[in-house]
């Protein structure tokens, strides 16, 4: 999958490109989709975004329809300027900074700084920023980094880590011998 185009969002009068896609659950609900029209764009739009005493907004749309045909804000909600993003709950994640790695895979790149910001119901509850700066020297560290990040784009959740269990079940073992039998005889 191409690397994608990001939503926008203007917060503290600075405009960032978001790793998150707001509007979606919205569509789902909704039972409303667009058509894609390239390929750094396979949900068929880019919302725009901006949060103002914190609540979150959409205020513009560029999606396509049938035929190519684009629509904008006013396709979903007649009428309205900008409208409050209540039916949002999730973090939304804001690289910025140096591009570290270039990943052609959804939103997968990897930056200097991530900016994540909680909604809940359309309002901002909490933010926090993360440096990644650490992970030029780290080469491990950013490898599971962008895997997390694949499984993130492609399945649409986060991955859990999973705490090690002492006792492994017999199914656990039988795998474990397949594979270290495959590996020795290589």
């Amino acid at each position: 999958m191409t690397a994608q185009r990001r939503e926008h969002l203007v917060y503290n009068n600075k405009e960032y490109y978001l790793t998150t896609e707001p509007l979606h659950l919205y569509l789902k609900d909704n039972n409303i989709s667009f058509k894609c029209c390239t390929t750094n764009c396979w949900r068929g739009y880019v919302g725009y975004w901006s949060i103002e005493k914190n609540k979150l907004y959409l205020t513009d749309l560029k999606a396509y329809i049938e035929n190519f045909q684009e629509v904008g804000l006013d396709y979903l909600f007649p009428d309205k300027k900008k409208v409050f993003a209540e039916w949002f709950s999730g973090e939304i994640r804001i690289p910025h900074g140096k591009m570290m790695k270039y990943i052609h895979q959804g939103y997968a790149s990897l930056y200097e700084t991530e900016l994540f910001i909680k909604i809940e119901k359309g309002f901002v509850v909490d933010q926090y920023e993360i440096d990644n700066t650490h992970l030029y020297d780290d080469k491990a560290g950013m490898e599971a980094r962008n895997m997390e990040d694949l499984i993130q784009a492609i399945l649409g959740v986060k991955p859990r880590k999973i705490k090690p269990h002492k006792k492994k079940g017999i199914l656990f073992r039988i795998i474990e011998r397949m594979s270290n039998s495959l590996f020795k005889e290589k």
